[in-house]
C-alpha cells in the first residue's frame, strides 16, 4: 500500500527531526458516538457530528518552533496521506 509507505516514512522523518511527539489514527466517523450535554441532560447520538465530505481520520503532535514549520510539516503529511492537513496550535 503506496500511502501506508508514504506515511511510514514521513513518521521515521519526524522521529529522526526530533519533533514527533504524538500519532493517533482514527476509524471511520461512523463509529463515533456523539455527547451533549444542555442544562444537566445528557444524550447520545451515533455517527458523526457534522455531515461533511472531510472528516478527521487521525492526527499529528508534533513540536516545532513556529507556525511556518508547523505548515511545511503539514505539506509533508498532505502529500505522504494523500489528503488535506489541518494545522492548529495546541491551547497553553
Amino acid at each position: 500500500m503506496r500511502t501506508k509507505h508514504q506515511v511510514d516514512a514521513l513518521h521515521q522523518e519526524m522521529t529522526e527531526r526530533g519533533i514527533w511527539v504524538f500519532v493517533g489514527g482514527l476509524p471511520p466517523a461512523s463509529t463515533a458516538t456523539v455527547v451533549r450535554s444542555n442544562a444537566g441532560e445528557t444524550s447520545m447520538t451515533d455517527g458523526p457530528y457534522a455531515e461533511s465530505k472531510e472528516q478527521m481520520g487521525g492526527f499529528w503532535v508534533i513540536e516545532v518552533p513556529d507556525l511556518d514549520a508547523a505548515l511545511e510539516w503539514a505539506g509533508k503529511a498532505a502529500a505522504a496521506c494523500e489528503r488535506p492537513i489541518e494545522v492548529r496550535p495546541l491551547q497553553g
